[in-house]
């Protein structure tokens, strides 16, 4: 038997909306609270989000050929910008002190079209402050924290991220991290008990094998980048134990963005996979040579007395030189390459703000300015670096083998970011 809301009830279900409502939640992808219900009907108004489907879509195979929807559902590439995007909200959220409490497949709708990227949370209701969620927190089974599920913790940023990084897992590998063959074999029960109460191990665990999945996509440490199988194996293995170990929303959202960058299309299968990879994961079609920019700092490494000249970052007698980072992306042939402030600064304050523009025709690179100041093109052949100011472009040659020219994003007397432009050579 169902029954009414008591007043009072009601009555704390409208307060908090309206708490809500208050919330700062400016450049979120929320479907937010247009208006409240009048009593004595209970709810509220929602953003409608037109044309979009659950994240789960995603996430659990509809065909019996994974592979064949893993391609026609986006892909490693589409997948990897869309949690993305989804990683870089709840990191919004977390840094306004927000937590969602709820994040599961459900609770996060994306484009249906597989040409678009776009990702919207639904179920604000869940939204509360960090320091005020009570402690009894709501969360979806498998979704859930371990100080979650065992009732030692409520709503925090860190139980946000635990849910992130499965739904970050699940998405890329058509696997859940805690649900191997076994669990997949039993009934629901044991599904609650165990995987979903955390005495199962990850299925990728170390050394611990007795929760192996083999279904999905496999090898699964293909589909992620190592950034990507780090982060996992902290927040499946190490933050289980203890939660102050997991990587935090941002930290997934570098790592994806990055990845996203990374990736290439077989020509003979459609499949998107790693460029760091030999062969399509697929067709198993060898890779071809790959355009690549290889990302650097230019950085102070040592001081000498005898100078006297401040070069450097105001350091007098700093030295600087030239420091490759364990990143890339891929210079597509067909479509431009933005560069953005995440390329530029570890921890820019707009992310998505638009730094380079590069596009090549085999031969040649066109660098387009679209900073707020000056980039320096070093074409590495004993001249001096070229200035390219706000909103110009330049030149540089890429011929049959390959000429290394690097795109500095400040002057050589400063600590500064730079990419490279490089080759992926051909294993066949």
């Amino acid at each position: 038997m169902i029954t009414a809301p008591t007043q009072e009830a009601a009555e704390a279900v409208h307060a908090r909306l309206r708490r809500i409502q208050r919330l700062p939640l400016e450049g979120i992808p929320l479907a937010g609270v247009l208006a409240l219900l009048r009593p004595p009907k209970l709810g509220y108004v929602m953003e409608l989000a037109d044309e979009m489907v659950a994240l789960g879509a995603l996430c659990d195979p509809d065909e019996e050929d994974v592979g064949a929807w893993y391609v026609r559902t986006g892909g490693l590439d589409r997948r990897l910008r869309l949690l993305a995007r989804l990683a870089d909200a709840i990191a919004r959220l977390h840094a306004r002190a927000i937590v969602y409490q709820d994040l599961s497949p459900s609770n996060v709708l994306i484009s249906a079209a597989v040409d678009q990227e776009e990702i919207r949370l639904i179920d604000v209701d869940n939204l509360g402050l960090s320091s005020a969620v009570g402690a009894t927190p709501i969360h979806t089974p498998g979704y859930g924290a371990p100080e979650i599920v065992s009732g030692n913790s409520g709503g925090t940023t860190l139980a946000d991220a635990h849910a992130l990084g499965v739904l970050i897992f699940e998405a890329l590998t058509a696997s859940h991290p805690f649900r191997g063959d076994r669990v997949q074999d039993a009934d629901p029960s044991y599904q609650q008990d165990f995987a979903d109460r955390f005495r199962l191990p990850w299925i990728d665990h170390p050394t611990d094998r007795t929760n192996e999945c083999t279904t999905g996509i496999a090898p699964r440490q293909e589909l992620l980048s190592g950034q990507l199988w780090d982060l996992s194996s902290r927040c499946f293995v190490d933050a289980v134990a203890d939660p102050r170990t997991r990587p935090p929303a941002a930290r997934w959202a570098a790592a994806l963005h990055s990845a996203a960058g990374q990736t290439v299309q077989c020509p003979a299968c459609g499949w998107t996979y790693r460029a760091a990879a030999a062969s399509c994961l697929l067709c198993r079609r060898p890779r071809d040579r790959v355009w690549v920019l290889r990302h650097g700092l230019t950085c102070t490494v040592g001081i000498e007395p005898a100078e006297s000249d401040e070069i450097g970052d105001g350091i007098p007698g700093s030295r600087l030189s030239e420091v490759p980072l364990p990143e890339f992306t891929v210079l597509r042939p067909t479509s431009h390459t933005l560069l953005t402030a995440r390329h530029v600064s570890p921890a820019p304050e707009w992310p998505d703000a638009l730094v380079a523009q590069v596009w090549f025709d085999g031969r040649d690179a066109t660098l387009l300015n679209l900073s707020r100041g000056s980039l320096w093109l070093d074409q590495q052949d004993g001249r001096p670096w070229r200035e390219i100011r706000q909103g110009s472009q330049a030149t540089a040659p890429v011929g049959e083998v390959g000429r290394a020219w690097t795109l500095h994003f400040g002057p050589d007397h400063v600590i500064h970011r730079w990419v490279r432009l490089m080759t992926l050579g051909v294993t066949r």
